[in-house]
């Protein structure tokens, strides 16, 4: 039986709130990804925005006061102008997406695989050179748009997503620290029972589990929200070392709590070591902004305490050419994309 194709219902826009601006931006740079001409204008995007039968943004495009998360269709209005008037919205809307796209263009550099013309109306996708960095970013945009992935598809971008992650906690730790995947599909030094990989986790670390086989389901075997771990022996066997958990996610709405996961306010209650371990949240995401002249986060408010890589962290941290020379790049994920040609 032949699989499904990477992305579908990509002419549907993101059920997102006009807040959410870094979903829209991975939207048109899909679009543009896919499109026969490898381009896609702001007139194409306000179309799109008009002919969405689930478009998810808020009514009136209002202020970001607005609750995101309480979204309803924009729907024309009884009087004669309202058709006038969402056609405005949705230009409006539209501008400030591009204006958004050209921060990407200015903060990712030679390393972003797309071009946007200097008047900031149209997209177009970079078709020679695409280099490393170019494949890298376009497959943390594919894992970005789990929505338009059929679920039987999901796994080809998660999967690859927590290597990746994998590769860049291992370049942030200093020589000689051990670094190990905890999740159940890729682990191979925590096997078995979550309770027995979690006993062999606080051994490693020089601490304790305060939990017994009988807290967990018989046939747990799930990760306990862990995805990766490292620490540092520093040379002896006595407690008080360095240590790192992380959590990767892929989920466009939900990595405000996800990346709590890994926390010592999460887990600290049951897995005791002498010094708290730093957590680390991978997300594909790109959640670079400029607020008030300087970089920043969006969705700042919505940030925990863990140290967060996102996208533009990704494509400074990774080692792009290795990866590519190690078969570690889903190349062949983003062709089959490319390859999709949606007008």
């Amino acid at each position: 039986m032949s699989k499904p194709a990477i992305l579908n219902d990509l002419t549907s826009t993101p059920k997102a709130g006009k807040a959410w601006t870094y979903r829209w931006c991975d939207f048109l740079e899909v679009r543009c990804l896919v499109h026969p001409d490898g381009r896609f204008s702001r007139d194409n995007f306000a179309e799109a925005l008009g002919e969405s039968v689930e478009m998810a943004v808020d009514t009136a495009y209002g202020s970001d006061d607005v609750d995101d998360e309480g979204l309803i269709p924009l729907s024309p209005m009884a009087d004669d102008d309202a058709p006038e008037i969402a056609d405005d919205q949705r230009e409006a809307f539209s501008t400030r997406c591009f204006r958004q796209l050209r921060w990407r263009a200015t903060t990712f550099g030679a390393d972003w695989p797309f071009e946007i013309d200097p008047a900031g109306i149209e997209l177009q996708l970079r078709k020679t050179p695409r280099n490393a960095h170019h494949w890298l970013y376009l497959q943390l945009l594919l894992s970005a748009s789990l929505s338009y992935c059929p679920p039987k598809r999901r796994a080809d971008l998660t999967s690859p997503f927590e290597t990746l992650s994998f590769n860049v906690l291992k370049r942030l730790m200093p020589a000689g620290a051990e670094v190990h995947s905890f999740g159940a599909g890729k682990a191979t030094r925590y096997t078995g029972h979550l309770y027995d990989r979690l006993v062999g986790l606080a051994k490693d670390l020089r601490g304790r589990l305060l939990l017994e086989r009988e807290h967990f389901a018989t046939q747990d075997a799930g990760d306990g929200g862990l995805d990766l771990v490292a620490w540092h022996g520093l040379g002896d066997g006595r407690d008080h070392i360095m240590a790192a958990l992380a959590q990767c996610g892929c989920t466009t709405d939900g990595w405000p709590d996800k990346m709590q996961e890994a926390s010592p306010s999460r887990l600290g209650g049951h897995l005791a070591i002498a010094s708290a371990w730093t957590t680390y949240y991978f997300m594909p995401l790109d959640l670079a902004d400029e607020i008030n002249g300087h970089m920043d986060w969006q969705r700042k408010s919505d940030m925990g305490t863990a140290i967060v890589i996102d996208r533009l962290r990704f494509l400074r941290l990774a080692d792009a050419d290795e990866l590519l020379s190690k078969g570690l790049l889903e190349t062949a994920l983003v062709q089959e994309a490319t390859a999709l040609k949606v007008a």
